[in-house]
């Protein structure tokens, strides 16, 4: 059996809408696709129509613009503020395309949305002692936990949830747990060097106003260092 290979969205399109380009050349050529400020409008009165107790901050763009004769898209980032006063910043494309010579409005879609953080996260030096406390000398078979860094900034994380006042809030670091193989478990070699590069949250306790690491991403995945 022959592997189809995927072709790019746009070019299916271009190929599915030929036929009404060649039939009609002349009026295809003489409308101009629309520009940045029709879409902004389209995201503005998108969200005003779908999400209408949610408003639209500002809407930044375009990032990128892709574009054929037979249709075309803004990619562009719209700051929202949700009802409960919460807000995120939503990936949003725009998409027209070309219909009987005329441009038409095909979708507005927000493909990604992150939550704006509504606390600052803990001091460097806090969020590194909580880790190490996490990630003691014996916490892994066959590997003795020797340090533990951070990778980076943090980013922040709200739970999904139409109670988005009480939603669970955390920040996600990236962290290098480097480690020493004590020959106690079959994948590790004694004297060797490992490293874990993983990812772990800090979930916020509104009640006491503290910091705790999240214990289900503690996970012991080690490989050679290199």
């Amino acid at each position: 059996m022959k592997k189809r290979i995927a072709r790019p969205f746009f070019v299916l399109l271009a190929l599915a809408l030929l036929a009404q380009l060649l039939l009609a050349p002349g009026v295809a050529l003489a409308q101009q696709a629309p520009g940045w400020d029709a879409a902004r409008q389209a995201i503005i009165d998108d969200y005003a129509r779908e999400q209408p107790k949610d408003k639209v901050i500002e809407v930044s763009g375009p990032e990128k613009r892709d574009a054929l004769l037979v249709a075309v898209r803004y990619f562009a980032t719209a700051l929202i503020e949700r009802a409960d006063h919460s807000r995120s910043r939503d990936r949003v494309a725009v998409e027209y395309r070309l219909v009987g010579g005329h441009w038409d409005l095909y979708r507005v879609h927000v493909y990604e949305s992150n939550a704006v953080a509504d606390l600052e996260p803990p001091s460097a030096a806090e969020a590194l002692r909580l880790f190490t406390a996490a990630w003691p000398k014996d916490k892994c078979e066959g590997y003795d936990i020797l340090e533990v860094k951070l990778d980076g900034k943090p980013r922040f994380q709200q739970e999904t949830t139409a109670d988005r006042a009480n939603a669970k809030r955390w920040y996600v670091y990236r962290l290098k747990v480097t480690a020493k193989g004590n020959g106690k478990f079959r994948m590790s070699e004694d004297g060797a060097a490992y490293v874990n590069e993983t990812k772990n949250l800090l979930l916020w306790n509104p009640a006491d106003r503290s910091w705790s690491v999240e214990p289900q991403q503690l996970r012991c995945s080690f490989s050679h260092a290199k």
